[in-house]
């Protein structure tokens, strides 16, 4: 007995427009046109491939953006002729989001990522994780630049916020090594009176409150008169904590008459 072929997958057949070969696609949007196209990928190579034919692209119903194959990278199972949104959730929040058509097109063709790559964080927690890895890279630069630049005010206020925000914002950093860091800017430049604002909120995240309300008391009376941005914000953040802490303004000198206190961060 014969032995039943198997079914061969129905190809459509080619046929000639003019100068251009097409098929036809029976896409999800209806029957659509591809057309055999000659492109030269970014890399400088050559290749024959399908692709949407060009007077059918305004067939696309509205949300469907068409794809340009020759600038995607792609596997054996070739590249996408259009790019329509998707409904993903995010492994970082849980919530629902849509990756939409317009993205992926920047993702693959502009910034060229492979065909496989998907969003799996929604667009507020994938900005979250860039902004902290961006302040993780600034925050390197200011350690650096501070140990290069131990005797400068200027380096070592910036060193003392960079803790304190890396502290705020993923609870790591030497909270005393912002502290001694605050110490020396305000020891090398007594007009930098931001110094005691910043020093305050770090005896706070050290959970010594009252020590914090004392240095809040004495940046606010050293910074009343003092214009220079963001003085005049800090002062009515740290009168805002102080109120609500229930200190008052009183207390003495905190922070400025201390000594280099706090090692430099390697």
């Amino acid at each position: 007995m014969a032995k039943r072929r198997g079914r061969r997958e129905r190809r459509e057949p080619v046929r000639s427009e003019g100068a251009l070969q097409v098929k036809t696609w029976e896409s999800p949007f209806g029957t659509l046109r591809l057309a055999v196209r000659t492109v030269t990928t970014p890399e400088g190579r050559s290749m024959t491939l399908w692709d949407l034919h060009p007077d059918d692209v305004r067939k696309l119903p509205e949300g469907v953006v068409a794809a340009d194959v020759s600038r995607q990278v792609f596997g054996l199972g070739g590249g996408k002729m259009v790019y329509v949104d998707e409904d993903r959730r995010c492994r970082t929040c849980g919530d629902e989001f849509v990756f939409r058509a317009t993205e992926q097109k920047y993702w693959y063709e502009t910034l060229r990522f492979w065909q496989d790559s998907v969003a799996v964080d929604c667009v507020t927690c994938r900005r979250k994780a860039r902004q902290g890895r961006e302040a993780d890279m600034r925050h390197v630069e200011v350690v650096s630049a501070a140990n290069v630049r131990s005797r400068d005010a200027r380096a070592q206020l910036a060193l003392a916020v960079s803790i304190c925000e890396m502290r705020e914002r993923k609870g790591a950093g030497d909270v005393e090594a912002g502290i001694g860091a605050a110490r020396r800017a305000l020891r090398f430049d007594r007009a930098l009176v931001e110094a005691l604002f910043w020093e305050g909120k770090l005896q706070a995240l050290a959970g010594r409150q009252a020590r914090a309300r004392a240095t809040f008391a004495t940046f606010v009376k050293r910074a009343a008169c003092v214009a220079r941005h963001p003085v005049p914000t800090m002062v009515r953040e740290a009168r805002t904590m102080l109120a609500k802490e229930g200190g008052g303004e009183a207390g003495g000198e905190a922070g400025g008459e201390a000594g280099e206190g706090g090692a430099l961060i390697g």
